[in-house]
């Protein structure tokens, strides 16, 4: 079995009429002999997550593990981008909203 890495995207319901619904990502490990079992395997995971609040929304990506390994330091998984002005937008590590602020 081999290490995937899958990347997935979540939707928070607020339940403060305040604040907007907000998205979280979270990226999964999984052990699988193909890609196809690995997609399975990290669909599975992401429902088993779900609940009133927490919805599903997107599998961004499965991909295999960068180096075939995990049991020591490694790179798990690289994408790319075309707008560092679009991710600076979203990811409030680099001035962003906080989702969980309320809008002013």
């Amino acid at each position: 079995m081999e290490p995937y890495v899958g990347i997935v995207i979540f939707e928070l319901v607020s339940q403060d009429s305040e604040l907007r619904n907000f998205y979280r990502e979270d990226f999964f490990l999984v052990y699988a002999d193909s890609e196809e079992e690995a997609r399975h395997k990290v669909a599975d995971r992401a429902h088993e997550q779900e609940y009133k609040e927490l919805k599903l929304r997107h599998i961004v990506d499965v991909a295999p593990a960068l180096y075939g390994y995990v049991d020591r330091d490694c790179d798990l998984y690289s994408r790319h981008f075309a707008s560092m002005e679009d991710y600076e937008r979203f990811e409030m590590k680099l001035g962003g909203s906080d989702p969980l602020q309320a809008p002013k």
